[in-house]
C-alpha cells in the first residue's frame, strides 16, 4: 500500500515541481510568445519615435546688482533670503512660466503625415508628427476667431494651386486659440471644402489660409497629410507633460532641463525659450523690487524733508524767543554776573551803612575824633575823604588855638565858623551819598533778581533746547542717510542683472530616438510572452479544485492510498483482459498486492468499489481488479450492484439473460444469472434489465442470502456499487463489505466531494476504506514520471 506522501513546508518553493508543471503548458507559452511578438511589432510600427533633449541652466546665488545695493537691502531689513532649489524648479515648471514660453512658440498648428501602409487601411494608426516646412503646405489660422481644435484636418491637392480640406469626427470643439476659451462643442464634425492657395478658408468651423511650402510636394513622400489646431492651454499641457527639471547634483545650483518630443525642432525651441523666459522673469522681478525700493525711499525722503524743516524752524523759534544760543556759555556768564552783582550789592550795603552811621554821628554833635576814614571800611570816595581830612585838620588847629586864645578870639570864631560850614557840607554830602547808595543798592538788587531768575530758568531751557536739537539732528541724519541710500538704490537698479544663466543650450541626447527601443521592447515582449502564460498556468493550477497527485489526497483526507492506476489509451483499456503485462494491468497488479499483503487483505473477501460521481472509473476499476485477483489463482465473482446505470456487461460481450435484479426479485435463480466472464477463475453477475426499485431490492433478504452464499463459493467477491455522492445504495451495501475502495480520478474528481467519505472515516462509521487514484498521466504528474517506464519493465 502506498503511504501518503509528505507535503513540503508551505514557505518552500519546489522549483523543479514548478518547472515540471509549466513544461506541460507549452501551448500557452507558444501562443503567448507569438502574441507578444505580434504586439511588439505593432507597437514599434505604430509608436512614433521620441527623442530626448537636454539643456542646463545656472540659477545663481541671488546676489545680483551692486554690493552696496545688497548692503542697502540689509540695512533696510529687506533681506533677500534666497530661493530654495525646490522652489526654483517649481517656478521653472509652473504653468505660468510654461504658458509664457509656449505663447512665444508657433503652437497653434501641428502637422502630421499618415504613411501609406497596411496598418493605416482601417484607421490611421501609423501617424507621425512633422515639423513645419516638412509638409507640402503651411497653415495660418486666424487666432481672433473660434477654430475647430483637436480634430485632424486632411489636406489633399485639388488641382493646380488649390487644396481640398476634409475632416470627419464624432465630436470637436470650437475654441479661441489665444485664450483657450471653449465656445461650444461640435457634434458629428463633417468638413469638405476647396480653397485656393493664399485665399482664406471661411467656414463655421475654420478660418485660415493655406499656402504651399516651397520644395515639398504631395507626391514625393507617398503619404497623406493633415494638421490639428491647438489652443494655448492644450499646447501648454503637452509641453509641460514632457518637461522634467532636476539639479545635476545635490548641492549644485545648476539644473538640468529635459524634454521629450517626436519633433526635435519643437523641443529645442521650447527649452531655449523657457530658459530665456525664466531669466527675463527673474530680471523683471529684480527690477520691480529695485523700483519699489527707490519709490519707497523717495516717499520716505519726501516725508522726512517736511519733518526736517519743522524741526529746524522749531529750534530757531525757541532760540529767538528764549534768547538761548549756547546754553553752556550762557550758564557760565550768568554765574559770573551773579557773583559780580552780589559783590556790588555787598559794597553798596557797606557804603550805605557807613554813610548812615557817619550822618548819625555828625548829627549827634559828637566830635570828629572818632570819625573813621571811608577807605578803611572799603568805601572809596575821595571827596568824603577830603572833607573828613579837612575837619580833622581844623579841629586840630582849633585845639591848638584854644590853648592860647579864648573863644571870643576872632581867629577862633572864624575857625569855628569854617568848621561848622565844613560839617554842614559833610552832612549834606553824606545825605546825598546815602541817597545815592540807596539808589545804587536798589539797582543792584534788581539786576541780581533778574540774573537769579534767568539762572533758575536755565535747566528747562536747556532740556527743551536739547530735545529740539536732538529732533533736528535726527531728522538731518535720517535725511542724509536716506538720500545716500536712494542714490545707491538707483545705482543698483541701473546695474541689475539676472543670475539665471544658460549653461548649455538645448540639444539632442544620443544619435537616435530615446523611445521606443527595439531591444527593450523585444525583451519586454519576451518577458510578457513567458511571464503571462506562466502566471496563467500557475493561476489555473492554483484554482484547479480537482485531484492531480497523491499529495493532493493527503491534504484532503487521511484515508490510506491503496494504489495508482495509470492512464491508458482506449486500446490499452480494451486489451486489459487479454494482455496481462500492459501498463494498466501492472497498475491493478500493484493495487491487488497492496490489498492482499500490505493492507492485511487475507480476510477481505467482499470488496466494495465506489466513487463520488459517475465517470470516475469505478466500474472500470472493479472489472480490472476482479480480473487481476482471478489471474492470481483465486476464484472471484464480479457482482454489479449499480442497478441504475449498469455498465459491466460491455466489458464481457454483453451477456444476455436475467441478472441480479431478476434474482433479487425472485424471477431467476443463481445459476441463471451467473455467467462466465471469459477469464479463468472469474464469474460475473450483471444487473440485467434496470429495475424500478433498486434500493428496495438491495435491502432485501435475498441480497443478504446471496452474499452469504457467494462468500462460501468464492475467494473474493468484488462489488461494483453506485456512486455514493448521488444515491444511498452504497450505504445499504456497506454492511456486507470487508473492504471499501473509493475511486478518485485524476483531473476529474473535485476535492470537495471527498469530504463525505473522509468524515465517515474520521468518525469511524466506515472502516477498512482505501482510495485509488485512477487515470493518472504519469508523464504529466510530477514525481511519477519514472512509473511510466517502471510499468513497461520486462515487456
Amino acid at each position: 500500500m502506498n503511504p501518503q506522501p509528505a507535503t513540503p513546508p508551505l514557505d518552500e518553493i519546489d522549483l523543479h515541481a514548478l518547472f515540471f508543471r509549466l513544461r506541460h503548458r507549452w501551448p500557452l507559452f507558444a501562443g503567448g510568445l507569438v502574441l507578444a511578438g505580434l504586439l511588439a511589432y505593432l507597437y514599434l510600427a505604430v509608436t512614433a519615435p521620441v527623442y530626448d533633449f537636454r539643456a542646463t541652466m545656472l540659477l545663481g546665488d541671488q546676489a545680483t546688482g551692486s554690493r552696496r545695493a545688497q548692503e542697502l537691502l540689509q540695512a533696510l531689513e529687506v533681506r533677500d533670503k534666497g530661493t530654495k532649489m525646490e522652489d526654483e524648479i517649481g517656478l521653472i515648471t509652473s504653468t505660468g512660466m510654461v504658458h509664457e514660453a509656449v505663447s512665444r512658440l508657433p503652437y497653434a498648428v501641428s502637422y502630421f503625415a499618415v504613411a501609406d501602409s497596411w496598418l493605416n487601411r482601417l484607421r490611421p494608426l501609423q501617424v507621425r508628427e512633422q515639423p513645419a516646412g516638412a509638409v507640402p503646405f503651411r497653415v495660418a489660422p486666424n487666432r481672433a476667431v473660434p477654430q475647430l481644435t483637436g480634430v485632424r484636418v486632411y489636406v489633399t491637392p485639388a488641382g493646380p494651386g488649390r487644396y481640398r480640406v476634409q475632416a470627419t469626427a464624432p465630436r470637436g470643439q470650437l475654441t479661441r486659440l489665444r485664450t483657450s476659451e471653449l465656445v461650444r462643442e461640435v457634434e458629428d464634425v463633417r468638413l469638405d471644402e476647396t480653397v485656393a492657395a493664399g485665399d482664406t478658408l471661411r467656414t463655421p468651423l475654420l478660418r485660415l489660409v493655406l499656402t504651399p511650402e516651397p520644395g515639398v510636394n504631395f507626391e514625393s513622400a507617398g503619404a497623406r497629410y493633415c494638421f490639428v489646431l491647438n489652443s494655448l492651454d492644450e499646447a501648454v499641457g503637452h509641453y509641460a507633460g514632457a518637461l522634467v527639471v532636476r539639479p545635476i547634483d545635490h548641492e549644485s545650483r545648476i539644473v538640468e532641463l529635459r524634454a521629450k518630443s517626436s519633433v526635435p525642432a519643437q523641443a529645442t525651441m521650447f527649452l531655449d525659450t523657457l530658459m530665456a523666459v525664466y531669466a527675463a522673469a527673474d530680471l523683471r522681478e529684480k527690477n520691480l523690487r529695485g523700483q519699489k525700493t527707490v519709490a519707497f525711499l523717495d516717499e520716505k525722503i519726501a516725508k522726512l524733508a517736511d519733518t526736517r524743516r519743522q524741526a529746524a524752524g522749531a529750534l530757531a523759534t525757541f532760540r529767538s524767543a528764549r534768547g538761548v544760543v549756547d546754553v553752556g556759555a550762557q550758564s557760565s556768564a550768568g554765574i559770573q554776573q551773579l557773583s559780580t552783582l552780589e559783590a556790588a550789592q555787598a559794597r553798596a550795603l557797606t557804603s550805605r551803612k557807613y554813610y548812615q552811621n557817619m550822618l548819625a554821628y555828625l548829627r549827634a554833635n559828637q566830635g570828629l575824633d572818632n570819625l573813621v576814614s571811608p577807605s578803611s571800611v572799603g568805601v572809596e570816595n575821595p571827596v568824603l575823604d577830603n572833607y573828613i581830612l579837612q575837619l580833622q585838620q581844623m579841629n586840630t588847629k582849633r585845639a591848638e588855638l584854644g590853648v592860647n586864645a579864648s573863644a571870643i578870639n576872632p581867629a577862633v570864631k572864624k575857625l569855628d565858623e569854617t568848621i561848622r560850614a565844613t560839617e554842614q557840607s559833610l552832612v549834606q554830602l553824606l545825605v546825598n551819598m546815602s541817597q545815592a547808595a540807596d539808589i545804587g543798592l536798589r539797582d543792584v538788587n534788581a539786576q541780581l533778581a533778574q540774573v537769579r531768575g534767568q539762572m533758575s530758568r536755565m535747566p528747562e531751557n536747556e532740556r527743551q533746547l536739547a530735545a529740539l536739537q536732538s529732533a533736528n539732528n535726527f531728522s538731518e541724519k535720517n535725511y542724509t542717510f536716506l538720500e545716500e541710500k536712494r542714490n545707491e538704490a538707483a545705482i543698483a537698479l541701473a546695474t541689475n542683472a539676472s543670475d539665471k544663466n544658460v549653461v548649455d543650450r538645448a540639444q539632442q541626447l544620443g544619435a537616435g530616438p530615446a523611445a521606443p527601443k527595439p531591444l527593450l521592447v523585444a525583451l519586454l515582449a519576451l518577458l510578457g510572452g513567458l511571464g503571462l502564460p506562466a502566471g496563467l498556468a500557475l493561476l489555473l493550477d492554483r484554482t484547479n479544485r480537482r485531484f492531480q497527485r497523491p499529495e493532493d489526497l493527503a491534504l484532503v483526507t487521511g484515508i490510506p492510498l491503496l494504489g495508482i492506476v495509470a492512464h491508458g489509451t482506449k486500446e490499452d483499456a480494451g486489451q486489459l483482459l487479454t494482455h496481462p503485462k500492459g501498463i494498466i494491468a501492472e497498475s491493478f497488479r500493484s493495487v491487488r498486492i497492496n490489498l492482499q499483503y500490505l493492507a492485511g487483505g487475507g480476510d477481505k473477501k467482499v470488496i466494495g468499489i465506489t466513487s463520488s460521481v459517475p465517470g470516475e472509473g469505478k466500474s472500470f476499476c472493479a472489472v480490472n481488479l476482479a480480473a487481476e485477483l482471478a489471474m492470481s489463482d483465486h476464484r472471484v465473482l464480479l457482482l454489479e450492484c449499480d442497478l441504475r446505470r449498469p455498465s459491466l456487461s460491455s466489458y464481457f460481450g454483453d451477456p444476455t439473460g436475467p441478472g441480479l435484479a431478476a434474482y433479487l426479485a425472485g424471477q431467476a435463480d443463481l445459476g441463471e444469472v451467473r455467467h462466465a466472464s471469459g477469464v479463468d477463475n472469474l464469474d460475473l453477475i450483471c444487473c440485467g434489465p434496470v429495475p424500478e426499485n433498486p434500493t428496495v431490492l438491495l435491502e432485501s433478504r435475498a441480497m443478504t442470502g446471496l452474499l452469504e452464499q457467494l462468500r462460501a463459493d468464492y475467494d473474493y467477491v468484488v462489488i461494483d456499487t453506485p456512486p455514493m455522492g448521488y444515491v444511498a445504495e452504497f450505504f445499504v451495501l456497506m454492511r456486507y463489505f470487508d473492504a471499501s475502495i473509493y475511486i478518485v480520478r485524476q483531473n476529474y474528481t473535485d476535492k470537495d466531494v471527498l469530504r463525505q467519505i473522509d468524515e465517515l472515516h474520521r468518525t469511524r462509521k466506515v472502516s477498512n476504506v482505501y482510495t485509488v487514484l485512477n487515470d493518472v498521466h504519469f508523464a504529466k504528474t510530477y514525481g511519477y514520471t519514472h512509473k511510466a517506464n517502471a510499468y513497461a519493465y520486462g515487456q
